[in-house]
């Protein structure tokens, strides 16, 4: 293991041979460095062989990373044991390995296996295959939907009165970008479902039947009125603990915020006896008081009551609609959202059949033709899955929070029965909900599978990995605090409690240079080309705070010889998940001040 000593968690993570694991890895936790020390043991201790697993990253960086990690352990342990002729094996190997991205590993099986794909219509799928880029696709998808659409209007000339109901809902005829971008946008969001047409059917057989009542609808209303009312009671009553500083301000305003918080905890009462005896509370603020100075304590104190009134504004409009008239509104969408689901279903198909006729396929028909090639319409495993089954030893998947529904099928499908599972992720790093990445698979297990020394043989279990080796404990105290107060099951679907806290790994030399830093940025509204000025100042700013940091001799702990030294650029470091032309921004900022991070 070199100079790598695993702490106990790290060891149980690397060495546990039960049932599936789940690592939840706080950031800087060394989560890269377990993964590949839990390879090399299977490879050195039980012998098996490098392209025995499938590694799954979430990038092609991160795969091509991740493999020059293990090619140059594997180097090294070479080097300190050449007559190990197994791991020399390895090395020929290594670039051959299953260490790819899901997109990489559907596109690979569906060309050795596309055959096996019943015709769509009169056309198949041929192993040479094309697939679109983003903007090609987006090119084909308008050229369908424009045909689609010409359909459905024809069909509210036939006389269907549902079409027409959803036309007239939309402005569409005079506009139909509101119709295109709904359309496009329901038909983006199922793809990340195993079965999209399926869900479809599904929602149509929900509009088909109005329901007697509106309570699964009311609950989910009435669970999001009291957040709110909680949270605002909440910041009335601290507000008030605050004025208290100032006396003149606390007469004036002061009793006025507890009377109007202990109103809104009248709301918790009336939920247990309905929406209509939440509809009769009417909270309001008392006139307040006169108040004099206060140094600009008066305008925050008058910024939180304008907020709090302006959402009870918002309660009061949703109290207002009567459980009847919400009824009946379901009723009257009802034919409209039958009409949006015969569309996107309609559109589904034909873009589908044009891709099959063009023989190409956009990114996520990858992993949903992947699918179908390893699980029947039953759910079970066809011919194919099952020899993928037996086929890894493990399968090893990083950034696991970043999963989707499909993509957690196809690891299902190539594992045995769920039971040879290595996850590796952090739920408090999940932010692809945009590609329609679902955390929620992995807090599902996170939630119900029993830390893995509660765990029998062969179950399946958690371990926390929460020691960061990266960070002082500045970092980590700043971090800790501001999760613990804004990160709960309600807001990230996580509560941030003990377990969840990061803890201090890393051995730093004290120094009183080093608290934790909070920057904000107060620019204008950003709308259109602003963002990039925003863009342009945030990197000034940072470019400006590192040049300071370099003048001033900024005190760092060298990592050889664990001392105290001045800064150097060298030591600058600038890291984005996402860097578009932010990175651009960075660099001219830098550039610009003579500086090379």
């Amino acid at each position: 293991m070199g100079s790598f000593e695993p702490t106990p968690q790290q060891r149980r993570a690397m060495e546990d041979r039960g049932g599936s694991l789940l690592v939840s890895a706080a950031a800087g936790s060394g989560k890269t460095k377990v993964l590949v020390e839990r390879l090399f043991g299977y490879m050195e201790r039980e012998r098996c062989r490098i392209d025995d697993f499938l590694i799954i990253t979430f990038t092609k960086a991160a795969a091509a990373e991740l493999r020059g990690r293990i090619a140059a352990e594997l180097s090294q342990r070479v080097a300190r044991q050449p007559e190990n002729m197994h791991l020399r094996r390895q090395m020929m190997r290594v670039y051959q390995a299953d260490i790819k991205t899901v997109d990489a590993f559907c596109g690979s099986l569906l060309r050795e296996n596309i055959h096996l794909l019943p015709p769509e219509g009169q056309r198949s799928l041929t192993p040479d295959f094309r697939v679109l880029d983003q903007q090609e696709a987006e090119l084909l998808r308008m050229q369908v939907l424009e045909q689609v659409l010409e359909e459905f209007y024809q069909r509210i000339g036939r006389g269907d009165t549902q079409a027409q109901q959803l036309a007239e809902t939309l402005g569409a005829g005079r506009d139909d970008r509101a119709l295109e971008r709904l359309v496009l946008d329901i038909h983006g969001k199922i793809q990340s479902h195993a079965y999209p047409m399926r869900w479809l059917e599904r929602l149509r057989e929900q509009w088909q039947q109005v329901p007697e009542s509106v309570g699964p609808y009311r609950e989910v209303l009435t669970d999001s009125i009291l957040r709110r009312t909680r949270f605002w009671a909440r910041k009335l009553t601290e507000t008030a603990a605050w004025m208290e500083q100032y006396p003149d301000l606390y007469r004036g305003y002061g009793d006025r915020f507890l009377e109007m918080a202990e109103q809104l905890q009248g709301y918790e009462t009336a939920a247990q006896e309905g929406w209509d005896a939440m509809a009769r509370l009417k909270p309001s603020f008392r006139r307040m008081g006169v108040v004099k100075g206060c140094d600009g304590a008066k305008e925050q104190a008058q910024a939180v009551r304008k907020r709090c009134k302006d959402e009870l504004d918002e309660i009061g409009a949703l109290l207002a609609v009567s459980e009847s008239e919400q009824l009946e509104d379901l009723e009257a969408m009802a034919p409209a959202m039958l009409a949006l689901v015969q569309l996107t279903e309609d559109f589904t198909a034909a873009y589908q059949a044009e891709k099959v006729r063009r023989n190409c396929m956009d990114f996520s028909d990858q992993e949903h033709y992947a699918i179908r090639l390893l699980q029947g319409d039953d759910g079970a495993p066809t011919p194919l899955g099952r020899q993928l089954s037996g086929r890894y030893r493990e399968i090893m998947v990083d950034e696991y929070q970043d999963t989707n529904e499909v993509q957690n099928r196809i690891f299902d499908a190539i594992s045995c029965k769920g039971q040879n599972l290595f996850t590796v992720g952090d739920v408090k790093q999940s932010i692809y909900r945009f590609r329609l990445a679902d955390p929620r698979i992995f807090l599902q297990h996170y939630n119900t599978w029993p830390p893995l020394e509660d765990a029998e043989e062969h179950d399946s279990a958690k371990l926390l990995l929460s020691r960061n080796f990266r960070s002082r404990k500045e970092v980590l105290d700043a971090t800790n605090f501001i999760f613990c107060n804004i990160l709960s099951e309600e807001m990230g679907e996580l509560d941030y409690g003990a377990d969840e806290m990061l803890r201090l790994g890393a051995n730093y030399v004290e120094s009183s240079a080093c608290g934790a830093e909070f920057h904000l940025l107060d620019l204008p509204t950003q709308t259109g080309e602003q963002r990039v000025r925003a863009s342009e100042a945030e990197a000034a700013f940072v470019a400006d705070h590192i040049s300071n940091m370099l003048t001033s001799e900024f005190p760092i702990q060298d990592d050889k010889t664990k001392e105290l030294r001045p800064v150097c650029e060298e030591d600058i470091v600038i890291l984005m998940r996402s860097p578009s032309t932010r990175l651009l921004d960075y660099r001219r900022a830098l550039e610009a001040r003579g500086l090379h991070c």
